[in-house]
């Protein structure tokens, strides 16, 4: 049967691992005290070592890939992140005023892209004038909002639960929902498709996602979660000692021995939700937006139970920088910078 054998890496892949997590650290750390754009130096460090510019004289082929996969996940905790942090009732309170940001970053794009209509082109075959499909292809890929980018600067700058964080936060979220169905109508178009469902599948989705959440919250994941607050240690939580049943009893031994419980269901929480999203064409990182407006939800709920004024009183901000902040930090989310352009590693130009 065909096997995997366990192979030391060479000093050559140990050196250069380590070096570049150095380098893309390092020089995060001094842009962002400087100019608090410390993603810059990650993104030029990519371009610099990453395919095409690069090649493979650094980092092999297969390890770029392997940066490349590590770092999506590190956008979709970041975008967790975000879920956790945003102020949720601060988010209801401007969403017209994301709406009107998100709108106007997706019309202006697409409006001055027609502008190259009227623009002739000198090529192989003389003066050429673009397609509207052309034009309309340069704005939809001018007017997505890249949400990783968007929450590490409101970050570094400490503005995420500020009224105008939240704003930009609605906005990328949309925004990010959007660019889904530019690409599907630029790929069908190009095609010389006209159906619509496949167009409108991806925002149809995500925005049904959101719906049934915003309606099982308050009816069905409040009481669920406000149960086993009352009955199981999560986060402070005091496990009941009114249970009547010998099942009961056991469940509750059984599940207050296993350590670190708050992580395990968050973490289940946006396991469970990005695998919905992925299968039904939704958009993964809004779905991992939600997942962490819905942890932070019920981390509400659990402090309504307890009235206790020992317990926690950021619980999702503190489970996440005890379990995640650190890797994060210093490896996934530097990873997902590092190929983020485009032109650099596998995606060498396209």
């Amino acid at each position: 049967m065909p096997y995997l054998p366990y192979e030391e890496p060479g000093i050559t892949t140990i050196l250069s691992l380590t070096s570049f997590l150095l380098l893309l650290n390092i020089a995060r750390y001094i842009l962002d005290r400087l100019l608090y754009c410390g993603i810059i130096g990650e993104i030029l460090i990519g371009i610099i070592c990453g395919l095409p510019v690069g090649g493979t004289s650094w980092l092999s082929q297969g390890t770029q890939e392997t940066i490349q996969s590590y770092g999506y996940l590190g956008l979709i905790g970041l975008v967790f992140e975000g879920g956790l942090n945003t102020n949720l009732a601060l988010l209801k309170k401007t969403v017209y005023m994301s709406v009107s940001v998100a709108t106007i970053g997706l019309l202006m794009p697409i409006a001055l892209s027609f502008i190259l209509l009227a623009l002739p082109f000198n090529g192989g075959e003389g003066t050429m004038y673009p397609s509207p499909l052309a034009g309309f292809s340069a704005g939809a890929s001018l007017c997505s909002t890249s949400l990783g980018t968007t929450f590490a600067i409101l970050s570094s700058a400490n503005m995420q639960k500020t009224r105008v964080g939240v704003v930009l936060v609605g906005a990328a979220m949309m925004d990010d929902v959007v660019g889904l169905v530019m690409v599907n109508i630029v790929t069908t178009l190009g095609s010389g498709g006209t159906g619509g469902w496949p167009i409108a599948r991806p925002i149809a989705a995500s925005f049904g996602m959101l719906l049934v959440t915003l309606a099982l919250g308050p009816y069905v994941l409040r009481p669920v979660w406000r149960w086993v607050a009352s009955h199981f240690q999560i986060g402070g939580a005091v496990i009941s000692e009114n249970s009547k049943s010998t099942f009961r009893q056991t469940t509750t031994r059984v599940i207050h021995h296993i350590p670190h419980l708050g992580f395990i269901l968050s973490t289940a929480v946006l396991i469970i939700y990005v695998t919905i999203a992925s299968f039904i064409d939704a958009s993964v990182l809004f779905a991992a937006f939600i997942a962490g407006g819905v942890v932070s939800f019920l981390w509400g709920v659990q402090r309504e139970q307890l009235e206790d004024d020992t317990s926690p009183d950021d619980g999702p901000s503190k489970m996440y920088e005890e379990y995640y902040k650190a890797p994060m930090d210093y490896i996934l989310v530097p990873f997902f910078f590092v190929s983020y352009v485009p032109s650099q590693f596998i995606r060498g130009g396209a």
